[in-house]
């Protein structure tokens, strides 16, 4: 008797994928996320994350990319999913479990950068974030570049928002980090060096993260 194996998509994928977060959850440090389709941030209050998906979890009505994506997520203060209910604009396909090592730089301006305006994306969720919130912390632009991005200063996506007003961080203090998770599929999710600046003219031998997906 023959035997007939069914595929979701013409290349073999690993799941679920990696998050870059910024928190002030209750739990602090402890703040622990969902796994799978969650992508081990799902589930953390007070939190923005930029993910990057390599699973297509269509199936469980969550209305996603069908292709590997980065996207921007938030509740503002409230509790995080990874779902288009959380999502900030819109997702940027691009590949990413392909095995090769890729370059990424996650960039926030307390400006509007109009050079980026052309990579913008927005969707009616950020409404209620745009707007200033006082001297020195004025609407700003979240952007994230990926490979020969970072060199041209092109992000593959930019979003118009005031982190001031999304999260609550007392004296602007937050947990920083990764998140990842696996569920019925598995991959590596490995971060290889990655540099925190709090400085607007950072160079980009210095804001970048690194990441690396394996199958």
């Amino acid at each position: 008797m023959a035997s007939r194996t069914l595929h979701r998509s013409c290349a073999v994928l690993g799941g679920d994928g990696f998050a870059f977060v910024v928190h002030s959850d209750r739990n602090g440090a402890n703040a622990i996320g969902g796994d799978g389709q969650e992508l081990g941030y799902g589930g953390i209050e007070n939190s923005l994350a930029i993910e990057f998906d390599t699973w297509t979890n269509t199936q469980q009505g969550s209305n996603d990319l069908f292709y590997d994506h980065i996207s921007i997520h938030s509740a503002s203060q409230g509790i995080n999913t990874s779902n288009a209910k959380t999502m900030l604009g819109y997702w940027r396909p691009v590949d990413l479990a392909d095995g090769k090592i890729h370059r990424t730089r996650v960039q926030y301006l307390p400006y509007i950068e109009e050079k980026y305006i052309v990579s913008m994306t927005a969707n009616d969720k950020l409404l209620p974030y745009l707007k200033d919130n006082g001297e020195g912390r004025r609407l700003g632009t979240l952007a994230v570049f990926i490979d020969d991005g970072i060199d041209k200063n092109e992000p593959i996506v930019a979003i118009p928002l005031n982190l001031s007003i999304l999260l609550d961080l007392p004296q602007s203090m937050a947990y920083v980090g990764f998140t990842a998770s696996t569920g019925l599929k598995w991959e590596n999710h490995d971060i290889l060096e990655w540099h925190w600046c709090d400085s607007a003219d950072c160079n980009n031998d210095k804001d970048e993260l690194q990441g690396l997906e394996r199958q």
